[in-house]
């Protein structure tokens, strides 16, 4: 019985006391050593294998932690005498010491000193679990990335310090001027559904047509015209529902999954009578198209990697930074299941929860692992969760977010986890996207664009080297992909 990860203060002759007591007891992956809310049996002391920590969401677990050799299991239900607070299930063949609660507690009052240490050991324990849970709170898919800021930009003043373009100051005129009939016309019923619509696209396209133009010819004071733009339009923006959820970040970041999966349903709606209709305008927009476009994509690159597997054990999948995870839906809502297997990793509980709600009701829970970790700790080595290796590995949404050498610490951990002949997917946004002023300066919505050479050249600096990056764009070409297969 090895303490190392564990009962650290124990003596040999503490061990030996417990080794007495305790039962030997093996599971086979998959099987639960301890199940959420069950009654305490005791403590488990992990000798052999790997087990995951499972907080259950609608009954499907969702890992938040890794076990090994050394650590104890069950420690919280034996102190507290209530059920367990998560489920702990085998990664594999597991072995195990299990010493009752009855057992453990008659030893402990015989032995005050054993007691004493035994509580000590524990509660280094309990703390160890507790420091690295804090470091998994920040609520940011990307925690720690200079480029996401969680609070808004400071804006007041900057226009101050230039001198307005006419051109602009009448087009931000015309815009308001245009979205006023529109909404008096509609209070007066003067004008049906379809024809506000056409007037308030119209509007709306010339309001980000100037924006992208006067943001283009006047680069240096593309700041102070962007706060100026947002300044003046921002309370008739921000009457439509994603414009609004993308500026306020309730997660934390702008293309969390709630804003993803609203983009994928497509039913405009907002506040007042203008706000649906500036929200079907934000919906058709190339960046919002792009998003939904990439859906698509990745689907077919899945089945095209399930096409060419020959194993009978199912493919496996990991999505990184998973989000929805639509596309994995709409690979497995066929009447012929295919053979895989897809692991969806993302630092937000509410997206892994989304995941397990929708895999729940359609009945395709055991498709699926889900685990709760930060994809830049996992990239540095910090990270919690380990995956076997892998036929398909994808990121979208992601690395846009990513410096480059946090990019590249994510392509060496993914080459680890790649099978031989396995391929990875980024996805990111193209630096031609005409769209960035709005994003930057209306959304707040700041991401790193990348040129197709950009792409190539981090794989350049990372384990993948030389192997061959095929680099390709949705319909729309707002968003490139790299492909890379890893060699044989």
């Amino acid at each position: 019985m090895t303490m190392e990860n564990g009962l650290k203060y124990l003596t040999d002759t503490d061990v030996k006391m417990l080794e007495k007591k305790a039962k030997r007891v093996s599971f086979s992956n998959g099987q639960a050593l301890i199940t959420q809310g069950s009654d305490p049996r005791g403590m488990f002391i992990l000798r052999n294998g790997l087990v995951r920590v499972e907080c259950s969401h609608l009954g499907r677990g969702i890992a938040v932690a890794r076990l090994g050799p050394g650590d104890v299991i069950g420690e919280i239900s034996f102190l507290e005498l209530q059920g367990a607070t998560a489920s702990v299930v085998a990664d594999g063949d597991v072995e195990a010491d299990l010493v009752s609660g009855e057992d453990l507690n008659s030893l402990l009052v015989s032995m005050p000193s054993l007691a004493t240490r035994f509580y000590r050991s524990l509660a280094l324990v309990l703390s160890h679990r507790l420091r690295e849970l804090t470091s998994q709170l920040p609520p940011l898919l990307v925690e720690d990335v200079p480029q996401v800021n969680r609070f808004h930009a400071p804006r007041t003043g900057l226009e101050q310090k230039i001198q307005i373009p006419p051109k602009l100051q009448t087009d931000l005129e015309d815009f308001k001027t245009a979205m006023l009939l529109v909404d008096r016309a509609l209070k007066d019923r003067k004008l049906s559904d379809s024809e506000a619509q056409i007037l308030v696209i119209a509007a709306c396209s010339a309001l980000n047509d100037s924006l992208c133009w006067h943001v283009a010819s006047q680069s240096d004071l593309a700041p102070a015209i962007g706060a100026h733009v947002f300044r003046e339009t921002f309370p008739l923006l921000m009457l439509s529902r994603m414009n609004d959820r993308s500026f306020a970040k309730p997660r934390g970041y702008a293309g969390d999954y709630a804003t993803i999966e609203m983009m994928y349903e497509n039913k405009p709606t907002g506040d007042g009578r203008l706000g649906r209709f500036i929200d079907a305008w934000y919906l058709e927009q190339k960046p919002t198209v792009a998003v939904k476009n990439r859906r698509a994509l990745l689907g077919q690159a899945i089945q095209a990697e399930m096409n060419n597997w020959r194993k009978d054990t199912p493919m496996p999948v990991a999505s990184l930074g998973s989000g929805p995870a639509q596309e994995l839906f709409d690979v497995l809502r066929v009447p012929q299941k295919p053979n895989l297997h897809a692991t969806c990793i993302d630092i937000d509980h509410e997206a892994l929860g989304y995941v397990a709600s929708s895999a729940e009701k359609e009945g395709l829970s055991s498709f699926f692992t889900l685990a709760q970790d930060n994809l830049v700790h996992l990239a540095q080595g910090k990270g919690h969760t380990t995956i076997l290796p892998q036929q398909l590995m994808y990121s979208v949404g992601l690395i846009d977010y990513l410096k480059d050498q946090f990019v590249t610490l994510l392509l060496n951990w993914t080459f680890d986890r790649l099978l031989p002949g396995g391929t990875v997917i980024l996805g990111n946004f193209d630096s031609q996207n005409r769209d960035k002023p709005y994003m930057d300066y209306i959304l707040e919505w700041v991401l790193i664009h990348r040129t197709p050479d950009e792409m190539k050249g981090l794989f350049r600096q990372s384990k993948f080297q030389a192997a061959r990056v095929n680099v390709t764009h949705e319909q729309s070409g707002v968003n490139l992909f790299a492909f890379c297969t890893k060699p044989l």
